[in-house]
């Protein structure tokens, strides 16, 4: 199982690294759009930009 990156939304990092690979994301601001992963507190915006800057 993939660890949970965003505990508010439950949003594991594989799901973030598919939204890079298959939709495109690029930014933090787009991992939001397509899993509202950081939408809530914000608080797993520096584990996010560092899976971004590790899949691209």
């Amino acid at each position: 199982m993939s660890e949970i990156i965003c505990n508010c939304m439950g949003i594991t990092k594989q799901e973030i690294v598919d939204a890079i690979k298959n939709e495109g994301c690029k930014t933090f601001e787009d991992i939001q759009k397509v899993t509202e992963a950081g939408t809530v507190c914000g608080g797993c915006e520096d584990d996010i930009n560092d899976i971004i800057k590790e899949t691209l």
